[in-house]
């Protein structure tokens, strides 16, 4: 009676062919770079983000010095527009400028494709333009209902390094009443008459 048994492989003919190994580093290729380029627009984006987030404080820090009143001296009792750069508190390279009153930031586009993001507040000014057009008979400030004052404008845009397809600037608005943005104007607090 014959044992059957089986055929070893002889070491001549052991291991993969050479068509295998390079199928197997052509899928590890794919795959590296794949992983490589998910790691590389993950790490633009969250420079993105950390930029705009640092960008929305220094803008913070300049509407709160405008509401301060430390801009009074440059604006002089008058609207106009403000540079500087933000070299002092260790970010050199992000730079502002600071409008007080109705003008625009020279070379602003807002135009909205399919997948931008839709800024509501550009929206609502534009909303509120278009009625005020509508309706020029208006007072300014009839139809606030308050009783403080009118108020002025400050408009701060930070434009800060650039990653990416994203925007580099990001704009800030606050309505400031004008005691604060410009001052008390000419009034002397010691030729107030005294009460006895």
């Amino acid at each position: 009676m014959k044992l059957f048994h089986p055929k070893r492989p002889s070491p001549l003919h052991a291991g993969f062919t050479l068509a295998e190994v390079a199928v197997t580093l052509v899928i590890v290729g794919i795959t590296l770079m794949l992983v490589m380029e998910g790691l590389n627009s993950s790490r633009t984006t969250s420079a993105q983000a950390s930029n705009r987030k640092i960008a929305m404080q220094l803008a913070l820090v300049t509407i709160g010095r405008v509401e301060a009143g430390l801009f009074w001296n440059e604006l002089d009792g008058l609207p106009g527009t403000l540079y500087g750069s933000y070299s002092e508190e260790g970010y050199p390279e992000f730079s502002w400028e600071l409008i007080i009153g109705d003008e625009e930031f020279p070379d602003v586009e807002q135009t909205y494709e399919d997948g931008d993001l839709f800024d509501s507040f550009e929206y609502r000014r534009q909303q509120r333009l278009s009625s005020s057009e509508t309706s020029t008979d208006r007072e300014p400030y009839a139809d606030t209902g308050t009783t403080g004052g009118p108020y002025e404008r400050a408009a701060v845009r930070v434009t800060f390094p650039k990653f990416g397809t994203a925007p580099n600037t990001l704009i800030l608005e606050r309505w400031i009443p004008l005691e604060q943005v410009f001052g008390q104007g000419d009034e002397d607090p010691s030729s107030q008459e005294q009460a006895p």
